[in-house]
C-alpha cells in the first residue's frame, strides 16, 4: 500500500489546493480509476472539513485539515481527510443526503463513506474508498 500525505489550510484555499494535489499523487499512484470522481470526492470532503471541522475554540495557528490519499491491496483509492472536530451529529443521515449534501455527492460518485476517531490526537476522519474500474471519456 502506498500514501501520501499533506496537510491543509483551514480556510477555502484548501478547496484549490486539494484538487491540485489530489490529480497529481492519483498520478503518481498509477491508479486505474475515474480520476475527476477522486479529484471531486476530495473537494466535497475538504470542503465539509472546512466547513463543519474546526471548533472555533481552535487557535488559528492549528487551524489546518490533514488529507492522505493511499491505493489499497484490492487497487481501491482511499482518501481520508482528517479535521479538529470529533463530532459528526447524524453522519448517516448526512451520507443519505437527508442532512446536507456533501458527503451524499460523495457517495453518488461511487464512494463508500465512513468516519473514525483517530487512536491519539483530537478530531475525526472522514474517508472515501473509491474502486477502480474502467473510466468513460
Amino acid at each position: 500500500m502506498r500514501s501520501f500525505t499533506t496537510h491543509l489550510p483551514g480556510d477555502t484555499r484548501a478547496l484549490y489546493l486539494s484538487r491540485v494535489w489530489t490529480r497529481r499523487i492519483v498520478t503518481v499512484l498509477c491508479w486505474h480509476g475515474n480520476v475527476l470522481a477522486a479529484v471531486e470526492a476530495v473537494a466535497r470532503l475538504v470542503d465539509n472539513g472546512v466547513r463543519h471541522g474546526i471548533p472555533s475554540s481552535v487557535p488559528s495557528s492549528e487551524v489546518q485539515l490533514t488529507l492522505s490519499i493511499a491505493t489499497d491491496e484490492t487497487g481501491s483509492l482511499v482518501i481520508d481527510v482528517a479535521d479538529l472536530d470529533p463530532a459528526f451529529p447524524d453522519f448517516d443521515a448526512a451520507v443519505r443526503g437527508e442532512r446536507g449534501r456533501g458527503l451524499w455527492q460523495v457517495a453518488s460518485l461511487g464512494a463508500k463513506v465512513t468516519r473514525f476517531l483517530p487512536h491519539e490526537g483530537r478530531g475525526k476522519t472522514v474517508r472515501a474508498v473509491l474502486a477502480p474500474g474502467p473510466v468513460d471519456v
